[in-house]
């Protein structure tokens, strides 16, 4: 059994008992073999029954699989056709999915017998009426000699599930917990909480990635004056849905609770933000969010991941006349670097002092990792070495989940500028030169000049291969 914390409401329970009952008898006395036959046929003698319950898309999932004999289709057309549930023309014209529905008609049965471990004449029409009565739905696949999977689908609105109560405009909502990542609390620093605007939409950095967020006020029609800049604590409910991330910003967070799900009414179900109301403690109605519906209709997500392209498309684009945003450093004392944004994973200073060597590279131990440091001067074709006696500022490039930090004389700017791309410096790894802040700056392509310094450190293969 799996699952078993997956709660339902009493009623349901009592509803489904009896069919889920039924289903596990079938398994047993027309799916798994006996004995001899399972080890002839090269499986384990022993049969494995699982009963398996899970939250997925709006709906308790519940799956009882067997690794017996499986149903054959032909077999079930034969029966069918002998009790005269349907015309042999029709049986021969059936798909092998609609001939395993007809395990569903009334008064169907395979059974040559009737054993202490059958359904005792209880059909799988029953299962399913009664399944449907609830709301539900019944699924049936089978693989002849491999096993048979029942799988019914009942709405979520019928469950009981654990949900983080948070605040907005002093109403309060509910967020599914399998929704949840993680709650960010952060404290103003001179009235800012690093939060930051690309092509109009606002970012989080979480640990190195850009978190999109969505204004709770904002995504519920109240209107939002102080984006981005913050003089009390912020609170952002990290999310996760359709596998995407991105953060809400609530006015707070009250506990989490296990909640009995109750529909929404005709006149506001089509609101994509809720999936649904419960009433609390106290009597009063919250309004459960529906956290892919709120991503889909902020557009914040698709809104992010656009900019980013739109950021990498201007940088090598001949076009140069649109906005780019670049991280600007110093190489030396006459040298300057524009790297765009979109490329840095992190911004990291480590002192001198903590560089070790391992093998041909300058390394220093970096979240639990070896992260293997670069002059960026040496990467493009310059000599360099680590400087001495003071801090390093590092950009960390990160690829396949693996690191490379490049160390520059110093980070200057992060600018958004429309700029003009002169090609005709252009070699491997520049995109070309441009004027930014009134100074001549090599635009770099990071991948291909990490892959040209030092091709072994972020290719898996060819680092094992220099490890061999």
């Amino acid at each position: 059994m799996q699952g078993n914390d997956t709660e339902l409401d009493k009623t349901i329970i009592e509803a489904i008992k009896d069919p889920l009952t039924h289903i596990v008898r079938n398994a047993a006395d027309h799916g798994i073999e006996l004995p001899e036959q399972r080890v002839a046929n090269g499986k384990p003698a022993e049969g494995c029954l699982t009963l398996r319950a899970y939250h997925e898309g709006g709906q308790v999932n519940i799956e009882i699989a067997d690794d017996g004999a499986g149903i054959d289709p032909e077999r079930l057309k034969q029966k069918a056709v002998e009790k005269g549930l349907v015309a042999a023309e029709h049986a021969a014209r059936m798909g092998e999915r609609e001939a395993l529905n007809l395990i569903f008609l009334p008064g169907f049965s395979t059974a040559a017998a009737v054993t202490n471990i059958s359904g005792r004449g209880v059909g799988m029409d029953v299962v399913k009426t009664n399944i449907e009565k609830i709301g539900g739905a019944v699924d049936l696949s089978s693989r002849v000699g491999r096993g048979t999977t029942l799988k019914i689908k009942i709405p979520l609105t019928l469950a009981i599930i654990p949900a983080l109560i948070v605040t907005c405009q002093r109403d309060r909502y509910a967020i599914p917990q399998v929704n949840l990542v993680e709650l960010v609390r952060r404290e103003p620093r001179d009235g800012e909480h690093g939060i930051e605007l690309i092509h109009g939409a606002p970012v989080y950095r979480l640990r190195g990635d850009l978190l999109p967020l969505v204004y709770f006020r904002e995504a519920l029609g109240y209107p939002v004056t102080d984006r981005g800049h913050h003089a009390s604590p912020l609170t952002i409910v990290v999310l996760h849905a359709d596998d995407r991330t991105f953060g809400l910003v609530v006015d707070g967070v009250n506990d989490t609770e296990e909640i009995v799900v109750k529909p929404l009414g005709q006149q506001v179900k089509g609101i994509a933000e809720f999936a649904g109301a419960t009433i609390m403690g106290d009597g009063r109605v919250a309004l459960i969010l529906d956290v892919l519906g709120l991503a889909q209709r902020a557009q914040v997500v698709s809104e992010v991941r656009e900019g980013a392209r739109r950021e990498s498309r201007s940088v090598a684009a001949t076009d140069a006349q649109d906005k780019q945003t670049l991280l600007v450093c110093s190489l030396g004392a006459n040298r300057r670097a524009a790297i765009p944004l979109s490329s840095v994973s992190r911004l990291e200073e480590f002192a001198t002092g903590d560089v070790e060597s391992a093998g041909p590279y300058d390394v220093v131990q970096y979240r639990g990792k070896i992260l293997p440091l670069l002059p960026l001067s040496n990467a493009l074709g310059a000599h360099g070495t680590l400087a001495t006696g003071q801090k390093l500022q590092v950009v960390v490039y990160s690829e396949r989940g693996r690191s490379v930090g490049l160390v520059v004389d110093r980070v200057l700017d992060i600018v958004e500028e429309a700029v003009t791309l002169d090609r005709a410096t252009t070699r491997e790894g520049l995109l070309g030169a441009a004027i930014i802040q009134q100074r001549v700056t090599d635009v770099l392509d990071m991948a291909t000049v990490v892959h040209n310094a030092a091709p072994w450190l972020l290719d898996a293969d060819a680092c094992a291969e220099v490890a061999a």
